[in-house]
């Protein structure tokens, strides 16, 4: 998704700081060999800030971890670029990135705080993708009382979730706030695979002119889908001018193939900049582009949304924005279809293209929505 990785290509602020706990290779976790059969044991903070020691090992909590002690959390793994050809620009270097797995085993990780406005890919983990052995991911998990500020790709449990790397089960609760300029989701920044199963209340605030793709789950995902997630209550504010992409659920689902199965309940966007546009109940804009289907958005529900724009914002919708065109520039525009969804709440303000379901119904090839929107 080259209107995040190339907007921002340097590696996280090295004044965000870890832990300094010294230990010996023997004491590093709480047992475990590493391997997908036996996962290192993770049990404590420190034992948490040493995944990063370990980064395409597999891992499982075996008991609640406060962060309170990190000041400042630096994400474990980061984006760096493959190389420094201009074809590799987007693609993250695996070995700075986190290439294993992190089962929560249902346990709770709470007051992560991470202050790194200048950088690329913050969350508690930075960077994540799949190794050659297999698929990575991390699942299982609630995360608790989360305050993130970043830049691009920014999330609570993921700021560039990249390929071959699955959010599974993920819930966001508690007191969070998350800030950025592009990709800034409750969950995940920016993601590149499949997001089921997660649930996420948060308060986002996007920073500057040009800002874009925020939600309570994704901020952003490029090719790739989301699935029976629900985000509960919150806000995303966004202030500076020709800024676009915000939703309930993903702010900008790029050639994705479905949002499938997810509720938006009590959610508020505020978009008070000049000349915002693709702002929707569930997602800010939607479509696949030269394939034979549609994206869906298929079941979902955006239950008591409240949306307020400026007169200069365009295209908002109570599901959906509208389509997007494939590249700046391009007129290939994205095809999309509404199913059996419903919406119910308020839309305030905008300049043209505002609808109850699709604010521009341009691709729509189907609008199957009840809706009860003021």
């Amino acid at each position: 998704m080259s209107m995040f990785l190339t907007a921002f290509a340097e590696s996280n602020d090295s004044n965000v700081s870890s832990g300094n706990t010294e230990v010996t290779e023997q004491s590093l976790f709480a047992g475990g060999s590493g391997s997908v059969e036996d996962p290192y044991q993770v049990a404590t903070a420190d034992q948490l800030d040493h995944i990063r020691e370990e980064l395409d090992a597999s891992f499982v909590l075996i008991a609640d971890i406060d962060l309170s002690g990190y000041e400042n959390w630096q994400p474990i793994g980061e984006f760096q670029s493959k190389s420094d050809a201009p074809e590799d620009a987007e693609i993250p270097k695996e070995e700075a990135a986190f290439r294993g797995s992190l089962d929560g085993n249902g346990h709770t990780i709470s007051n992560l705080t991470i202050d790194a406005p200048q950088s690329m890919a913050v969350g508690l983990f930075g960077c994540a993708l799949g190794n050659g052995d297999g698929k990575g991911f991390i699942k299982n998990l609630t995360l608790e009382n989360v305050n993130v500020n970043g830049a691009y790709l920014v999330g609570g449990a993921v700021g560039l979730q990249f390929m071959n790397f699955e959010v599974d089960d993920i819930i966001l609760t508690g007191t969070n706030t998350l800030s950025g300029m592009q990709g800034v989701g409750g969950i995940v920044g920016t993601g590149f695979d499949w997001i089921r199963n997660c649930n996420a209340t948060a308060d986002i605030t996007i920073l500057g002119d040009g800002g874009a793709c925020a939600r309570m789950i994704a901020g952003g995902t490029a090719y790739s889908s989301i699935e029976n997630c629900t985000a509960n209550n919150g806000t995303i504010t966004v202030e500076g001018e020709a800024c676009w992409g915000f939703g309930g659920i993903c702010g900008a689902p790029y050639a994705a193939a479905e949002i499938k199965n997810c509720d938006a309940n009590s959610v508020t966007i505020i978009v008070s900049g000049e000349n915002g546009r693709l702002v929707g109940g569930i997602a800010g804009f939607a479509g696949t582009y030269g394939e034979s289907e549609p994206a869906s958005i298929e079941n979902c529900t955006a239950d008591g949304i409240n949306i307020t724009v400026s007169d200069t914002t365009t295209c908002v919708g109570g599901i959906v924005g509208g389509p997007k065109e494939e590249s700046d520039g391009s007129s290939v525009m994205s095809s999309y279809a509404v199913k059996g969804c419903s919406v119910s709440g308020s839309i305030s303000g905008g300049a043209e293209k505002i609808g109850s379901v699709a604010g521009d119904e341009t691709n729509a090839v189907e609008l199957d929505c009840t809706s009860d929107l003021l």
